[in-house]
Parts: structure tokens; sequence; C-alpha cells
């Protein structure tokens, strides 16, 4: 019994592949790859005059070009969807998200001159109420971020909470004005980001009520991009609150739609999701195959938070399965988790917990196996783990901002009827 309980704190690692709903899409792209093209004339010629407080200029030359800005505008707003989207790759190497959201948030300031000006010559509410959908969400992203920050490094869950009820109020916004406009694309990201920001504040209810709705939207889209997210993000909370049957109607649909678009670090997600489901299953053999592959292309695709995440649980599933390499995967699973590479991208409470819980699953793993030197070893260095607070571990673990790092929520979670 002890050894099942055991195993199940270090599924903590595992059991949010992708928090924040923002996700690795792929390699991390280069600068030049991400650098936008330029904004086209006349528009950049209006967007100047406003940087510079000439607003008759400004409007002038936009009156004068009304049709021909009203296009570059609605390009504009493709270009704010697709930086978002770029960002969200940088998950896969950083938990701060690369170059973080302040960069956007700039823009889209500059950005919301030339819209509000359009509005009052052209009497046009959609397409600045389309633009304010977009500014108000990459809000909600960075105060999910923040939120998530205040937690993982400081465990300041006030000012956690803070931050992510501050970012819900954004991402409703958000949500209201692309219902208004029917902006499909929209809704479904905001309701994707709503549901993560509250699995973050433990409501797995609400946030599986978000991850169906913004699914629902999703479905009205011409692309696989939020069809999958949504499925995996379902798949992830269903893993969490112990229904994997359920995560896996959801997570294999999830996989099929990756590989169809080819991107390496969500496939990674998604096979190491579905291995959580079936080692809540205690499908052993089939949660090795498919972390085994997983991990493989975890690596490949450079996903590093799956990677290290992937050892963990490969391990557990070969403890299950006796096989003799299990113990080493889960060490190199805690070694990744201190170099430079897991650094970057585990909060630093996730990695603390993962490597009390790991040292203790080595005591008990190398024990089992009759090393009893190499148990003591392990054991000693568990208890180090705390540094001078004898008290450390309970303290993480009665910590709500330790809720969402576990295997389960501690709260009651009770399904829906």
């Amino acid at each position: 019994m002890r050894s099942r309980r055991v195993a199940e704190s270090v599924i903590l690692a595992v059991a949010f592949a992708c928090l924040a709903g923002w996700f690795g899409a792929g390699p991390v792209p280069s600068e030049a790859q991400t650098r936008p093209s330029p904004i086209p004339a006349p528009l950049r010629e209006i967007l100047s005059k406003l940087d510079q407080g000439d607003s008759a200029g400004a409007e002038q030359l936009l009156a004068q070009n009304l049709p021909r800005v009203k296009g570059q505008l609605e390009a504009l707003l493709g270009r704010i969807d697709q930086e978002f989207d770029d960002l969200g790759k940088y998950g896969a190497v950083s938990y701060k998200f690369g170059p973080g959201y302040q960069p956007l948030t700039e823009a889209n300031r500059r950005y919301q001159k030339v819209f509000e000006l359009y509005r009052q010559r052209a009497r046009d509410e959609n397409l600045f109420q389309r633009f304010e959908a977009r500014r108000l969400r990459i809000e909600g992203a960075d105060y999910t971020d923040r939120g998530e920050i205040a937690c993982g490094e400081k465990l300041d869950w006030e000012e956690a909470q803070k931050f992510y009820q501050t970012a819900l109020d954004r991402l409703e916004a958000s949500f209201a004005l692309a219902q208004e406009t029917k902006d499909y694309r929209v809704m479904a990201s905001a309701k994707n980001n709503i549901g993560s920001t509250l699995i973050r504040l433990a409501k797995p209810k609400e946030a599986l009520q978000a991850y169906s709705e913004g699914l629902r939207y999703a479905e009205q889209l011409p692309g696989p991009l939020y069809k999958g997210l949504l499925r995996l993000n379902l798949g992830n909370t269903y893993v969490w609150v112990g229904e994997p049957d359920e995560a896996l109607r959801h997570l294999n649909p999830a996989l099929d739609l990756f590989k169809k678009m080819g991107r390496g670090t969500w496939i990674a997600n998604a096979l190491m999701t579905i291995g959580n489901a079936y080692l809540r299953q205690q499908k052993y053999a089939n949660a090795w195959e498919t972390l085994q592959l997983s991990l493989e292309i975890a690596r490949q695709s450079k996903e590093n938070r799956v990677y290290g995440r992937a050892l963990l649980n490969l391990g557990m599933a070969g403890m299950q399965l006796q096989k003799k390499e299990a113990l080493s995967l889960v060490q190199k699973g805690l070694e990744w988790y201190e170099t430079d590479a897991g650094k970057e991208v585990y909060v630093p409470i996730e990695r603390e917990v993962i490597r009390q819980d790991g040292l203790r699953l080595l005591s008990q793993m190398a024990r089992q196996s009759g090393n009893q030197a190499l148990a003591e070893k392990y054991h000693k260095e568990y208890l180090g783990s705390f540094g001078p607070d004898p008290d450390r571990y309970a303290a993480l673990r009665q910590s709500p901002c330790f809720e969402i790092y576990q295997a389960r929520p501690t709260s009651q979670y009770q399904a829906a009827p």
C-alpha cells in the first residue's frame, strides 16, 4: 500500500503536462522566424503619426485610405493571433514563456489607438471589438502566467489568487466580446485559457465545463489547432481527477489531430498523458509502451518539460513491471530536473516536491531490490532535501500552490451527474 502511495505522488509531475493552456507547439522558433513582417503602408504611417501625437494627420490619412486600411487591420488581427500562438511555442523550453507577454501587450497598446480611430471614422464596432477580445485574451494569459510564477517560485498563494482572478476577469471579458462578434477562434481560445486558470485555482469541475464549452466552439473552426488543444486539456483534467477512461476518450482524438499537424511537442504531451491514464488504470504494459514513445518524441522535438516527466513515470511503470531499468529511469528523471534545461522549464516548487518524492521512491526501489546501502543513501538524501526546516515537506503539500502538482486534487472532486 505504501508503494502505491509513493508511486502516485510521483505522478504529480505529469498530471498537467500543459498547465497554461497555451502550449509548446514545436521547436522554439528562431528570432528570424518569429520576427513579424513589416506593417504595410498606409497603416504604418497612420501608426507613426499616432505615436507622434498627430491625431489629425492620422485621421486625414485614414480617411483617404479607409477601405485599404480596413483590409490591413483585418490582417493585423491575424498577425496578433499568430504572435500569440508563436509565443506559446516557448512553453516547451521555458515556464516563463520565453520573452513573456509584455512585448505583445505593448504592441496592442499601440494598435489600440488605430483601431479606436478606425471605429470612430468608419463607425465600425465589429472590428474594434474583435481587436479588444484579442487584447484582453493576451492580458488574461499574462496574469495567469504571473500567478503561476507567484505560486511556483514564492509559494505566495495570496498573490497568486489575485493574479488568477484578474486573469479570469480579462478572459471572461475577452470571451464576451468574441461571442458578440461570433469570433469562434477567440471564443475557443478564451475558454481554453479560462479552464487552465480555473485548474490553477483547483476548480476542476468548472475547468471541465470551460474546456467542454470551448471545444464546441472549436468544432466550428476549419483547422485542427483548438480542437486538439481543448481535447488535450480535457484529457489532462480527467487524468488529474482520477477518471482515466473519460480522459482517453478525449486524448486519443487529440493525438490523431496532432499527428496530422506534425507538431512534435503536442504529440509528446498527448502520448505522455495517455500513458498517465494507463497508469491510473493499472495497465502498466500499455503505459510503458506509450511513455517510451512520448520520451523519444519529446527528445526529438526538444519538449523539455515532457522529457523529464516522462522519465519519471516510465520508471514507475517499469517498477510495476519489474523492469531492471526502472530505477535508472527515475534517477535520470531526477537528474534532468536539476539540469539547466530542467530549471528553465519547471517552477521551483515542482522541482522541490519531485526531488523529495523521487528520492523516497528510489529508496524504496533500492530496498525492494535488496540493495540496502543504496536505499539508505537515497533515504539520507531525502531527509536532506528538507534543508534546515524539518516541516518543509508537510508545509509544501499543505499549500494551495501545491494542488496542481499532485496526483489528484486535494479538494473533494465529484463528477457532475
